[in-house]
């Protein structure tokens, strides 16, 4: 059989398919479903009546664009750490280019103002979050850089996803969404904030980060996080006992995933030498926890109405 020519280079279509889709695992899928799920979470509390679904989509949509600016952008501001990290996200492997990345940074961004413009309310909230997400990555806060100013921008990465949903379905936060707001954000900067650079601690002090995993040690590190999710796993089923029991169903989670995270943290002290995966247990038990407790709050909200 003869052969069949090929074409030197890839089919537009082709290359536009393969950009994408290398962004949206750049951006990492799980953590943009998560935060799409805060903004839903957020709406359904606000609803006073029923859902505007079209405003809702429209909503949601910026609120993805956003997302996708924030996540993406540190993955173009992390390229020396994530390749020091041994990462096999796409830009650290050399298959997405910086330059393609930055231009859908830029267009997420104008998609996300361009897009909550048509939802009243909202673009404010999409202003900050982007602002938020700028200062997570760039200079001069760079606040990736070290614990405290990443804990609290990435307070206000989950908290301003609620008040955003909570924009689009047309009100504020009431005293059940703010409970739950506030404990699902302290879960994010109290615990993720922290257990996301045990897997990364070596290259980030060798790329000059200040986090306290590359500057005190992972023991250190660990305790912090234990500490962390002690607080908010009693805490927050407490505070919604005490002040909104309608609540309670989401906080459970978090009392769950707490002893989780912990026995994670307890056990990465003897697999700190074996591998990066190894070292992403307490992560990984994050995430699932905060899964978990917007599902079922949302779950408890929508059987309600």
């Amino acid at each position: 059989m003869p052969d069949v020519p090929r074409s030197a280079k890839p089919s537009s279509t082709y290359d536009t398919v393969r950009t994408a889709r290398l962004c949206w695992t750049e951006a990492r899928p799980a953590v943009q479903i998560a935060f799409l799920l805060r903004f839903v979470t957020g709406a359904v509390f606000a609803a006073r009546d029923d859902i505007d679904l079209l405003r809702l989509l429209a909503g949601a949509s910026a609120w993805s664009c956003a997302s996708l600016f924030a996540y993406l952008f540190n993955g173009v501001m992390d390229v020396e750490e994530d390749r020091r990290n041994g990462s096999d996200r796409p830009i650290a492997r050399g298959d997405l280019s910086l330059r393609r990345a930055s231009a859908i940074v830029l267009a997420a961004a104008v998609f996300a103002l361009g897009l909550s413009a048509a939802v009243p309310g909202l673009v404010g909230w999409v202003f900050v979050f982007l602002a938020l997400g700028w200062a997570y990555s760039a200079p001069p806060l760079a606040a990736k850089r070290a614990s405290l100013p990443c804990a609290l921008v990435v307070f206000g990465l989950g908290w301003t996803s609620y008040a955003g949903g909570a924009a689009t379905a047309g009100n504020g936060l009431d005293a059940p969404a703010l409970v739950f707001a506030g404990a699902m954000a302290l879960w994010m900067a109290l615990v993720g904030a922290v257990v996301k650079d045990f897997s990364d601690a070596e290259g980030d002090a060798q790329a000059g980060r200040r986090t306290l995993a590359a500057t005190r040690g992972p023991l250190v590190a660990r305790r912090l996080a234990v500490a962390g999710a002690a607080v908010v796993g009693l805490g927050a089923p407490a505070a919604a006992w005490t002040w909104t029991p309608a609540v309670l169903p989401g906080t459970v989670p978090l009392a769950l995933g707490a002893g989780w995270v912990i026995v994670r943290c307890l056990r990465t002290g003897h697999t700190e030498h074996h591998t990066r995966y190894a070292r992403r247990g307490a992560y990984r038990a994050f995430m699932v926890t905060q899964y978990v407790a917007n599902v079922v709050m949302l779950v408890t909200l929508l059987a309600a109405r």
